[in-house]
């Protein structure tokens, strides 16, 4: 049978298990609105009974009394499967987000529909050419040509430029990601050797551990990845030793790794708004794919501009190239046909040029493109050398320019304006007439700006959906990691309570030693 003495051991071990669980409520209270912390508990247990059961144990048979309880640990409360989820819905979430955000600078370049747009532009500048084809000789007219084509040429331009402006904001953030994502990297390497000591020696270190999974929460809004636990043979046996891998996306590279059991890592890269390795410096070959996150969304975004701008390229390209093949074969105020100089580049045969070189506009009418269209400076500067005019097919004279070709005659610019009907077929970078069905040149710009609208909705209620789950998400997790002070009151109270107790039973206890000693035996 036990002695008196006892049951010191066990209300000590009391009030420590108590203090500990007061100094854990107090750690928890303390970082109630720290980003990333994650709610403690210290785990109590009872403590093998005495005594051990055996043939010759102690005080006879029949008895076993308990030896108080151990604090065993201070545990994070954390749901690694929610985890999991979070960080999943949060890259999806962060591709989304970053869509959205692309798509509606696109929008706004196009501003459609609007009456300063350019399917707005492109009415205007047909009904100048129907206009012209009623009045050939007048002036004014022919100049309302020229500057309703030069505002649509602009408007081309400027649209064109505002897709490269955001193509390239695109891939200067990306590469600020990248940085970012570096960063990350080595605090999570940094700290994974801080917790493997600590986990070494023995202790549990719950911040250190909290201060990982923020950053990755933070990482896995900008990527998709896998956590990987680290192992060493202990006694052979595996066991964790408190550092994680991280692998990227859908490759088998590792962002983070462990080698030697030192964590160290494999730094990103990014070139044409693509991801790559670091050490692949010589051709750029091994792209990393991710499923996920806003590198996935701005690649994504980049691919959907680089479209719209190359459709763009041969809207321009369709429109000059199939007015000036008509322009070419007409004749200008005078009579003259604007072609004249065969063989050689001509001065006015071109009403659309690429206007790369100002100083000279026609050696570069080819490979005409959204941002370089312009209208031939030299008509531009000379209105009556619009073709306007064109031969009456009924006219059978042999004469240069033919009888039917007088001051009045604005046959051709009825033909140039008669595009705007004509069906088209993407061929070749260019958009060229069919006589098999087809698109007109308005309707071919307002397909893919109807689809771009579709896409910027899309992705607008994709990024509200997905906003939903994830705080759906978040508040699972918060109502088992979070910090409720309510809660964390009512365990102070309940610890607080109870170390006065187990204080009370060693009081108790010494009152008891007090009398065998000091009181038995005595008397009076």
């Amino acid at each position: 049978m036990p002695g008196t003495f006892f049951g010191f051991n066990t209300a000590l071990r009391g009030m420590q298990a108590q203090q500990r669980g007061i100094y854990t409520t107090a750690h928890n209270i303390a970082n109630a609105n720290t980003d990333g912390y994650t709610r403690q508990r210290v785990v109590l247990a009872t403590l093998p009974a005495y005594p051990v059961p055996s043939m010759n144990h102690p005080g006879g048979q029949g008895w076993q009394i308990g030896t108080g309880v151990d604090s065993q640990e201070t545990r994070r409360m954390r749901d690694e499967f929610l985890d999991t989820q979070i960080r999943r819905e949060t890259g999806t979430l962060g591709m989304w987000q970053q869509i959205q955000d692309v798509l509606s600078q696109v929008e706004i370049v196009f501003n459609e529909p609007s009456d300063t747009g350019l399917s707005t532009l492109m009415s205007q500048f047909w009904a100048a050419w129907q206009e012209l084809a009623k009045n050939a000789e007048s002036s004014p007219v022919r100049t309302t040509v020229v500057e309703t084509a030069s505002a649509l040429a602009e408007a081309f331009n400027h649209s064109a430029q505002q897709l490269e402006t955001i193509i390239n904001d695109i891939d200067q953030t990306i590469k600020l990601k990248v940085t970012e994502i570096n960063s990350i990297a080595q605090q999570i390497a940094d700290l994974n050797g801080q917790i493997k000591n600590i986990i070494a020696a023995g202790d549990q270190p719950n911040d250190l551990m909290d201060q990982r999974d923020l950053l990755l929460d933070k990482l896995s809004k900008i990527i998709d990845f896998q956590v990987e636990p680290n192992t060493i043979t202990v006694n052979g046996k595996e066991v964790f030793d408190g550092q994680i891998k991280v692998k990227l996306g859908l490759s088998t590279n590792y962002l983070v790794e462990v080698a030697n059991d030192q964590s160290k890592i494999n730094k990103i890269k990014s070139y044409n708004a693509k991801i790559y390795m670091e050490s692949d410096t010589t051709s750029n070959t091994s792209e990393i794919q991710f499923s996920r996150g806003e590198i996935k969304g701005l690649q994504e975004a980049f691919s959907d501009v680089n479209t719209y701008l190359a459709k763009l390229n041969i809207l321009a390209r369709g429109l000059a190239e199939n007015i000036n093949n008509l322009h070419k074969e007409g004749y200008n105020l005078s009579g003259q046909k604007v072609d004249s100089n065969a063989g050689t580049v001509d001065t006015y045969e071109n009403f659309f040029v690429a206007l790369t070189d100002p100083s000279n506009p026609n050696n570069s009418i080819s490979n005409i493109t959204a941002r370089n269209i312009a209208v031939n400076p030299n008509i531009r500067n000379d209105v009556s050398q619009i073709a306007a005019a064109y031969p009456d097919p009924k006219d059978t004279s042999t004469s240069n320019p033919p009888a039917s070709i007088a001051p009045g005659n604005g046959y051709n610019a009825l033909r140039i304006a008669q595009l705007q009907q004509k069906l088209y077929v993407e061929n070749n970078g260019t958009l060229q007439e069919s006589l098999s069905g087809g698109v007109t040149i308005d309707d071919y710009y307002k397909n893919f700006t109807a689809k771009l609208g579709v896409d910027a909705h899309e992705a607008s209620r994709m990024t509200t959906n997905q906003g939903v789950l994830v705080d759906q998400l978040t508040n699972r997790k918060e109502s088992i990691s979070g910090v409720s002070l309510d809660e964390e009151m009512a365990n102070m109270l309940q610890y607080q309570r109870a170390y006065e107790a187990a204080a009370r039973m060693i009081t108790t206890l010494d009152a008891m030693l007090d009398k065998i000693i000091n009181g038995m035996g005595v008397t009076r």
